[in-house]
């Protein structure tokens, strides 16, 4: 693990981004101890590249980067975990090849923003975690993001539905302002 960042933020993108790189590749139909590899060998590549000084701002966002770098390291790990199961595989075989199900880069793509964009949103929730009571958070997280009808998450943490109602608006009228500047930043 490479810790050599001189701000919070980058350290937070950094930890956040290259996270990513595991459930992006248990998305892509990596086995699980594939995916681990991919994701580590994401972040030797990260580390080596950014001690280099290979990371410009001036050249793009460092999310953007980051892809490229997670991008390349999945697919050398699906490469080599294809090399070893090739021989295994027989025609008829319910197991789909791994560059079938990433015929497009709009698909790695896609994938790669939707796990950033719930990384951000995840980052966004954690801040607003610092500015509200625990048991607002907890209506909040129970009812908009498990689900939980507002009547079911007021008994459970006894309130009215309307003050679980109230707590989903407050909270998501904080998210929604500091999206902007967490997007910003990543």
């Amino acid at each position: 693990f490479c810790v050599f960042f001189n701000d919070t933020a980058t350290t937070e993108i950094y930890t956040l981004s290259l996270h990513d790189a595991l459930p992006i590749s248990r998305r892509l139909g990596l086995k699980e101890a594939d995916a681990q590899d991919a994701a580590q060998q994401s972040i030797i590549a990260f580390c080596n590249a950014y001690q280099q000084g290979k990371y410009d701002r001036e050249k793009g966002r460092l999310r953007v980067w980051l892809f490229g770098i997670a991008r390349n390291q999945i697919r050398n790990t699906a490469k080599k975990g294809y090399r070893r199961r090739e021989v295994q595989v027989v025609a008829d075989s319910d197991e789909t090849d791994f560059f079938a199900r990433v015929n497009d880069e709009n698909a790695l793509e896609r994938i790669w923003e939707e796990e950033w964009r719930d990384a951000v949103l995840k980052q966004c929730l954690e801040e607003a975690r610092r500015e509200f009571d625990a048991k607002t958070v907890e209506a909040f997280e129970l009812f908009a993001w498990k689900g939980l009808a507002a009547q079911e998450v007021a008994d459970r943490l006894g309130m009215t539905a309307n003050a679980v109602f109230i707590a989903k608006h407050r909270i998501m009228k904080r998210i929604r302002a500091l999206l902007p500047q967490m997007e910003d930043i990543w």
